[in-house]
């Protein structure tokens, strides 16, 4: 068969240590709601603390947020749209992904329970891999994947965002455009967006994010590896 698809590892033995880590990252394929903490001191976040968040978030149903610098809050998907990697890069690499309870109000705080750095994710994580080339429609198998769709229901990719992102040795911005003409709906015609850096014959998604007007974005931390 010509598109290949199995999860990161499959088929290696790989180390202890590599499956001790996957087992105690619960969030591997779970699309974690943005939040933005009330400051942009973020290097003593922990299990046990309670962090004051700039706005009350969407509330996740897998209790996974992602959790931002205060700065980011009006900025995140705008650098995304216009390919601005160093603020991206800057960002994530102060970034969390926390397991953590909502407590809503005039003063909005996450009770988190436990705390992964984003920078340790996009680092040791290769996701799904796919290959792109021989026959059959590798696009149609990634924007049909179950947590694809949960990012947004549209995909992740089109024809000219799989374009930019094979082309380039990294890229950051649009993977697919929203199409209003259509009339599908905001379900579907949301844009998203990615981070992606090519290592030989691998480009490795960093960050996909989906950001549907006015609501809370939503983003996965290295969902795929695409293979040439």
């Amino acid at each position: 068969m010509a598109i290949r698809l199995v999860r990161s590892g499959d088929g290696d033995d790989g180390s202890s240590s590599q499956r001790d880590d996957a087992e105690a990252y619960p969030f591997g394929e779970t699309p974690l709601v943005v939040t933005f903490a009330a400051r942009d001191d973020l290097s003593e976040l922990a299990a046990g603390q309670r962090l004051a968040l700039a706005s009350t978030p969407e509330i996740s149903q897998d209790d996974a947020y992602l959790v931002m610098p205060q700065r980011a809050r009006e900025h995140l998907v705008a650098a995304f749209a216009r390919g601005q990697s160093g603020r991206v890069a800057q960002w994530f690499s102060e970034a969390w992904v926390v397991r953590a309870d909502v407590d809503g109000g005039r003063s909005p705080r996450l009770w988190i329970g436990a705390a992964w750095r984003a920078s340790s994710l996009l680092s040791g994580r290769a996701g799904r891999v796919v290959s792109m080339g021989g026959l059959g429609d590798p696009m149609r198998v990634i924007n049909r994947l179950p947590f694809i769709e949960s990012l947004a229901r549209g995909g992740l990719l089109d024809a000219r965002g799989a374009e930019a992102i094979l082309s380039r040795g990294s890229y950051v911005g649009v993977s697919r455009m929203g199409m209003p003409e259509l009339g599908l709906g905001a379900d579907t015609v949301e844009p998203t967006f990615v981070w992606t850096e090519r290592d030989g014959h691998e480009t490795r998604v960093r960050v996909a994010l989906a950001a549907a007007e006015d609501d809370t974005p939503i983003a996965l931390l290295s969902p795929l590896t695409l293979v040439a």
